[in-house]
């Protein structure tokens, strides 16, 4: 081929090539909602994700001037469209991984990995250089995306990297690792200890989430029984916004969800008005909406000065709620 012929099937391929990549995304993104259990795949996603096609002359220069040998200059670039996944840690690379990896995808796309870094660092344990996934993902089957057809085995690379890889990538990837530029000894044994310093980052970060992970597990236990007693009581989904989590926190010294739930199902048993107030108030008063308006109510009947003292929002809030209970908020 030469330059027209790839420019002209390039101009009438892009919308496909665009097409099978949002594709991908929104498939991905749909198991990421899944799998990590977020409501917003931007919290696991450090930077937005936009497909972003090759230009025509990126095209051209990459299969006719840069002597990659390609049998057929066209056909053979498998990056002519391509999505970039950048995340926190690379455990999360991991989750990732498995997801495309994943055989519900099975009919969806053909998968191939073109560059794993874990798999680098096992065969050189001793240099520490460009650090990302790749995957090349081709169309398994011809089908129609918006009205556009997608042939079956067109291509798109997918890179997946830590927000730290990608960084280190931005700053030296296209100075230092492409064969036709000759850094100085001195410059690559910088850019080494900069990878060796991000690997060693990487671990400690993955450690300390780990271990805060583990030491909120009681918490989180607490927050999803309140959500579950919430929604039995109320009959409507709870909003599970942070504040939740800073009321439970407030009160971690002398909660347990083991040891509290018997006792929060008796208190609701006890006091059936708790759960009509919450319903006659869900869309008028934003706090009776979140699910620790029942530990609200549980802790003020059973730990009075402790919930006064300790309550880390709103007090107004907590005042209605002593007066529901038919408590006086400033009795000693």
């Amino acid at each position: 081929m030469n330059e027209q012929d790839i420019s002209a099937k390039w101009e009438q391929e892009k919308p496909a090539y665009q097409a099978w990549a949002q594709c991908i995304v929104s498939k991905i993104d749909a198991k990421i909602v899944s799998i990590v259990n977020k409501e917003d795949v931007g919290n696991f996603l450090k930077l937005p994700v936009e497909p972003r096609l090759k230009s025509e002359s990126s095209l051209i220069d990459k299969a006719l001037f840069r002597g990659k040998g390609y049998e057929n200059p066209y056909e053979d670039i498998t990056d002519k469209v391509g999505i970039r996944y950048v995340v926190l840690l690379t455990s999360d690379i991991r989750i990732l991984c498995e997801i495309i990896e994943d055989t519900d995808f099975t009919g969806v796309w053909a998968h191939s990995k073109d560059r794993d870094f874990e798999q680098e660092k096992l065969a050189k344990p001793l240099e520490f250089s460009y650090q990302s996934v790749h995957y090349v993902l081709k169309s398994a089957r011809s089908f129609k995306v918006d009205g556009v057809e997608i042939p079956e085995a067109i291509a798109c690379e997918v890179q997946i990297r830590t927000l730290l890889q990608h960084a280190h990538s931005e700053l030296t990837h296209d100075s230092i690792y492409k064969p036709t530029t000759v850094a100085k000894p001195d410059v690559k044994r910088t850019v080494a200890k900069s990878m060796a310093l991000i690997e060693a980052t990487d671990d400690y970060f993955v450690k300390a989430m780990s271990d805060l992970d583990k030491a909120s597990e009681d918490q989180r236990d607490l927050l999803n029984f309140l959500a579950e007693k919430y929604l039995k009581c109320v009959g409507r989904s709870p909003n599970l916004e942070a504040s939740n989590k800073l009321v439970i926190d407030a009160f971690s010294d002398i909660l347990s969800a083991k040891e509290i739930e018997n006792d929060i199902d008796r208190f609701l048993l006890e006091k059936p008005f708790v759960c009509e107030r919450i319903i006659e108030r869900y869309d008028s008063q934003f706090f009776y909406t979140l699910p620790i308006v029942i530990l609200a109510y549980y802790l003020t009947d059973t730990h009075r000065h402790q919930t006064k003292s300790l309550w880390p929002t709103n007090q107004r809030d907590l005042l209605q709620v002593f007066s529901d209970l038919s408590i006086a908020y400033d009795r000693d």
